[in-house]
């Protein structure tokens, strides 16, 4: 037998035996004391659960997510990531992208509020307008969701349906020419807000554009000072940039419903 450090656990000298394995506790009741003052330090905190997911939930994540990376960057897995859990978890929710996409959609165009309740039939087609203005520049991955001859339909769009053609059938438009006047006011913001992104670096898929030189220009305004009424117009300033959509939108809707007012009896316009 020999001597050695004391016991671990309370202090006092230990005997070791000639063979074998060297003590670390003087007796069995040291060695119990010291496991189980482990075993109560390596006891774990208890980690929050998870927030339950639902179907609204992952589509707020979704949109958040699409408005930052654009259309092409909204997958099931990345969104499955962004929310911390398992991508099947998603399908529990949403059979799949398509069906996403139209909770999305549903979730922004409930963001636009109604016209006023005095408002006469165009200021409330120009109000709708305006909104579906601002909801592309909110969300611009929305113009190829709603851009399509099958968009999603849910509440949200039905609602704004309703409101605009309760104005065009206010004014005694048939139900051929009350589609017309929507979805030319319509397209037209949609053709807008297609200028509006891709000049703005691909707002709609996260890419970005090719650089804009001062030889590019050059080239533009030689183009222009060849041909009379271009030259006329533009020749000083060409389009670019700096263009106000946002003044485009409402000089190009006033133009429109004059043309329709155009069209109605007196006592209509």
């Amino acid at each position: 037998m020999s001597k050695s450090p004391a016991c671990a656990t309370c202090g006092d000298a230990l005997i070791h035996p000639s063979r074998g394995r060297r003590r670390r506790y003087c007796s069995r009741s040291c060695q119990a004391r010291a496991y189980r003052a482990r075993r109560d330090r390596s006891v774990p905190t208890a980690r929050p659960r998870p927030t339950r997911l639902t179907a609204v939930g992952i589509a707020r994540t979704a949109v958040e997510l699409t408005d930052r990376e654009g259309i092409d960057g909204l997958t099931m897995r990345r969104l499955a990531s962004e929310l911390g859990v398992a991508t099947a978890a998603l399908y529990r929710h949403f059979p799949d992208r398509e069906a996403l996409l139209g909770a999305m959609a549903e979730l922004v165009l409930a963001e636009s509020p109604p016209p006023a309740a005095a408002a006469d039939w165009r200021a409330a087609l120009t109000h709708e307008a305006e909104q579906e203005w601002q909801l592309y520049q909110r969300h611009p991955w929305m113009l190829p969701v709603l851009a399509r001859s099958t968009p999603p339909v849910g509440p949200a769009l039905l609602d704004i349906l309703e409101r605009s053609f309760a104005a065009l059938d206010g004014i005694g438009l048939s139900r051929d020419d009350a589609l017309a006047v929507y979805l030319a006011y319509s397209g037209l913001i949609q053709g807008l807000a297609l200028l509006w992104c891709s000049d703005r670096g691909g707002r709609l898929t996260g890419a970005q554009p090719p650089a804009d030189t001062e030889a590019a220009r050059a080239d533009l305004i030689d183009l222009i000072l060849a041909r009379p009424v271009l030259r006329k117009l533009f020749g000083a300033s060409p389009p670019g940039p700096e263009l106000d959509f946002d003044e485009l939108v409402r000089e190009g809707v006033g133009l429109l419903l004059d043309g329709v007012a155009m069209r109605l009896p007196e006592q209509t316009e």
